[in-house]
């Protein structure tokens, strides 16, 4: 995986970015219940966060390293 976008999956970006985990885990993604955050792609989580896309975006791949 190159970069993340808005259709890359959490449970993806895990696996390939295990030091991101902490910061999913912080914006709340646990990937337990029935509507698993881990199936969630990136547009997903910053619709239901109040994240502007965008600025997730950079966050995520200014950390992934």
């Amino acid at each position: 995986m190159d970069i993340i976008n808005e259709d890359t999956v959490v449970s993806e970006i895990m696996k390939n970015y295990p030091r991101l985990t902490d910061y999913l885990m912080d914006l709340g993604l646990c990937g337990c219940g029935h509507d698993s955050s881990l199936k969630w792609t990136v547009a997903h989580v910053a619709q239901k966060k109040g994240i502007g896309l965008k600025d997730l975006l950079e966050e995520l791949n200014s950390r992934r390293g």
